[in-house]
């Protein structure tokens, strides 16, 4: 089996067992992909060494006598070579490897910044959710399965997860221009340490979903697509545009003393109903992070135990820039609730300030105001921000904006 274009090759079998044996000892991870595919590769560890043959510990199904792609880390230099199937989870040992750049580590296939999400719920029955929560983001994703990194949700502590757990929901959020993709999944394996992840094995995948997974995997999408493209406002009336006649205005007529007829009595308001939520969306408020920055206690107070009684879980409140500054780089927010005054500053020069730290830079903002004037709506549009909620609405006028988020 020829190398992979590469300058620099190890063709010492000696050499080659010693790295395998290496990484066996200290179960470093292993990439596996098909060659001549562009497909994304499976991690896994080497168990032990055979004598022309190396055994990993997990590995999907394949056909006998597959050529696949070999990669691993040693000493911060990659290491490529060719490798073929001999039996599920033994395969031969390279006669050839070779040596590229040096990098720090793995580059993964969905970067951090794309938003992706995967969130798994072990139990799940209308309209309830219980059990463990995990949530985190996407780093690979194949037919077979996802690995995604682990955050602490729920009491889902990467020591309480082992191979072979079962989880009756697992969700892939934000794919670009693709729906949610939902189904079943059971643990593959978990990796401990300070990056800590997991890998799941799909189960009950649609058929639906089959396609839309081979799609990205055909042709992964930049990490631009999915961002929100800018809003272009165009004139839709037909007397804003160019060469419209000009109304030639009337001459004013003297004004009339008519007395204005009693006005009706206003009727009683009634909220709008909230709209049901399906299984999907009651996960995404369990997991989805909301930050609230206000200084004042009635109304920060309030509008966080209605979130908290609506089901969202993961609500934290910031009186100040240092309290904002400090929750923002401990985790990723989904939401900011923004006060338009937080204690003596202005709102939004502590989102300016947090922003220029790069922290809650694609964060939707949510201003909260006393009352909806032109100079909130100016500092509603300086930020940003996808709506403004005034303080003496009602909890289910944010509604409409806040499932905006979940979808």
């Amino acid at each position: 089996m020829g190398h992979l274009g590469l300058k620099t090759e190890l063709r010492d079998g000696n050499t080659i067992r010693a790295y395998l044996d290496e990484l066996a000892l200290k179960k470093t991870l292993v990439q596996l992909w098909l060659t001549g595919a562009d497909t994304l590769p499976f991690e896994t560890t080497i168990a032990r060494i055979a004598r022309d043959t190396f055994i990993t510990s997990q590995t999907p199904p394949l056909p006998v006598d597959q050529v696949l792609n070999i990669s691993f880390m040693v000493d911060s230099r990659r290491f490529t070579a060719h490798t073929q199937v001999v039996a599920t989870g033994v395969f031969k040992i390279p006669a050839t490897v070779a040596m590229g750049e040096r990098r720090e580590r793995f580059r993964a296939a969905f970067k951090s910044g794309e938003g992706i999400e995967v969130f798994a719920c072990e139990k799940v029955s209308a309209p309830f959710i219980w059990g463990r929560i995990i949530r985190g983001r996407l780093i690979d994703l194949s037919l077979q399965g996802l690995r995604m990194a682990l955050e602490e949700v729920d009491s889902a502590e990467p020591a309480a997860l082992a191979r072979g757990d079962s989880f009756a929901s697992v969700c892939i959020d934000g794919l670009p221009y693709t729906p949610t993709i939902q189904c079943g999944g059971i643990v593959a394996h978990v990796l401990a340490g300070p990056d800590p992840s997991a890998g799941f094995l799909l189960t009950g995948l649609k058929e639906s979903d089959r396609k839309n997974i081979e799609r990205i995997l055909a042709r992964r999408f930049p990490t631009t697509f999915g961002q929100a493209f800018p809003q272009k406002h165009r004139k839709t009336d037909i007397a804003d545009q160019a060469g419209a006649p000009v109304q030639v205005k009337a001459a004013d007529k003297a004004a009339e003393v008519v007395a204005p007829p009693p006005l009706p009595a206003a009727p009683a308001r009634v909220p709008p109903p909230r709209p049901e939520l399906t299984a999907v969306m009651r996960i995404r408020k369990a997991v989805r992070r909301v930050l609230i920055i206000s200084a004042a206690s009635g109304a920060g107070k309030s509008l966080a135990e209605s979130l908290r009684e609506d089901g969202f879980r993961q609500v934290s409140e910031a009186k100040s820039f240092l309290d904002a500054q400090t929750m923002a780089r401990a985790s990723q927010f989904d939401l900011v609730l923004l006060d338009v005054k937080v204690g003596g500053h202005f709102g939004q020069m502590i989102l300016e300030a947090l922003r220029r730290h790069e922290l809650l830079l694609d964060t939707p903002v949510i201003l909260v105001a006393d009352r909806r004037d032109a100079s909130v709506e100016s500092v509603a549009e300086a930020i940003g921000a996808i709506h403004v909620h005034e303080k003496r609405a009602t909890y289910e006028d944010l509604l409409p904006a806040l499932y905006s988020i979940l979808n």
